[in-house]
């Protein structure tokens, strides 16, 4: 059978896209790629931990226990044939998910028997199997890894820090929740959860590869149940999340906490409400973010030289920006053998850079290497898959983010700099050894 299909096409990257679109909602993407081997598939839905609080398509409104996306994707795995992993291992593919704040992303790649792999990863996602037995055995299995996270000082101090940033908002609540939350979760509500964000107009299926594209979305369509207009039924346009007001003003200053670390370690945050949520406007916001941190603070800034040439950073040090659900945050830092004093030097520097300004010569140095550095990514196909799905759900197309990243100029960065980095309303979060 024939299934309609739109192009576009990038001049700047030579790369091109093709579109389905199903009567269900469910929009199907292939990005062919001659000559490469490996065949690479994600399903993604627009749902994360963050989505904690909803307006059911029935109407009901529901509160859910905090961890439940994740849950539900570790749910996902034990089928009625055992767990899929060990399916995709006997057929000689890589596989794995990933529940963020925002999105959940279940993935396959392989060189040989890529369709059979495809069908299974279709299979799995679209049929759940939340039976009590399973429900129960899956929480012994997520509380030792919860408590795997509480033992290593990089996923503490980056949550401590978030939940020293917001006051209400989800974004500062653990991905995988808490012993006590997972608990309370049960069958029905993984039902209802699944009723309501996995619904095919809330999802997203990109296959990258060396493929045929009326073969494939023929082969799509056969196989997911996704595709018929029978799974149009309560969409989530009669689904609507609810997130609470977050004041403008870091929730707590700072926090310390002891652990077995043999250096202490220092995150640094600052934080913003009220930012884009979808278009142009959002992938502008969250490209200028990181443009912003890497010439302050990336690793051929004047900042880490000198903090790694006083030995006051190490190697660990990183600063990255986070967006989602109307909020954004900002974090820098890492092991430090002085906390305070790299504290002190951060804001110091991000002052300097507010009220100077960004030297034009700078600006257009640091602007051809960050462009560039995005540009090679796209060599990687998972880097193609996982960011594709991520701006479609924000209503835009990966491809044309390059076009606008390079029209970003030194008056936006600046600006950029001015209302995220401000030194009056930060929070830290430090490690220190027992």
């Amino acid at each position: 059978m024939s299934i309609p299909t739109k192009r576009s096409y990038s001049a700047t990257l030579d790369e091109e896209v093709l579109e389905a679109s199903f009567p269900s909602g469910l929009r199907v993407f292939f990005c062919p790629k001659q000559t490469f081997r490996k065949k690479y598939a994600c399903y993604s839905t627009f749902y994360g931990s963050v989505d904690s609080e909803f307006i059911e398509p029935a109407g009901s409104r529901l509160k859910v226990p905090d961890g439940i996306a994740h849950f539900l994707e570790h749910t996902l795995f034990e089928t009625e044939d055992g767990n899929v992993s060990d399916l995709f291992a006997k057929r000689g593919a890589y596989n794995n998910a990933a529940t963020s704040f925002t999105t959940t992303t279940y993935l396959c790649a392989s060189s040989e028997r890529f369709l059979e792999n495809l069908e299974l990863l279709i299979r799995f996602v679209e049929n759940p199997v939340f039976r009590p037995d399973k429900v129960e055995k899956e929480k012994g299995i997520i509380e030792q890894e919860i408590k795997g996270y509480d033992d290593s000082p990089g996923w503490v101090s980056y949550m401590g820090l978030l939940e020293n940033l917001f006051e209400r908002h989800p974004m500062r609540i653990d991905i995988a929740g808490t012993p006590d939350t997972i608990r309370n979760i049960d069958s029905d509500t993984l039902h209802r959860c699944y009723r309501a964000f996995y619904h095919p107009s809330n999802m997203v299926l990109f296959v990258v590869g060396d493929l045929e594209s009326n073969e494939l979305l023929d082969f799509i369509a056969a196989r997911s149940r996704h595709t018929s207009g029978s799974a149009a039924a309560a969409g989530p346009e009669t689904m609507r999340r609810i997130y609470p007001d977050e004041p403008k003003a870091v929730h707590r200053a700072e926090t310390r906490k002891e652990m077995e670390v043999a250096l202490p370690k220092l995150l640094l945050g600052f934080k913003e409400v009220g930012v884009p949520e979808k278009g142009e406007d959002f992938v502008l916001h969250d490209l200028a973010s990181e443009f912003a941190l890497e010439l302050l603070f990336g690793r051929s800034s004047d900042t880490f030289r000198d903090l790694y040439e006083s030995q006051m950073a190490l190697d660990d040090f990183g600063a990255s920006y986070g967006m989602g659900a109307g909020v954004g945050f900002a974090v820098v830092g890492g092991d430090t053998p002085r906390p305070d004093e790299l504290r002190q030097t951060l804001l110091d520097r991000a002052r300097t850079l507010r009220d100077r300004g960004i030297a034009e010569e700078d600006f257009e140095r640091e602007k051809r290497k960050f462009l560039g550095a995005f540009i090679r990514s796209f060599n990687s196909l998972e880097f193609i898959a996982g960011h594709y799905t991520y701006f479609k759900f924000h209503d835009f197309d990966l491809f044309r983010s390059v076009d606008v990243l390079s029209r970003i100029t030194k008056e936006t960065l600046e600006e950029r700099v001015r209302t995220l980095l401000d030194p009056d309303n930060f929070a830290s979060f430090v490690i220190l050894p027992k």
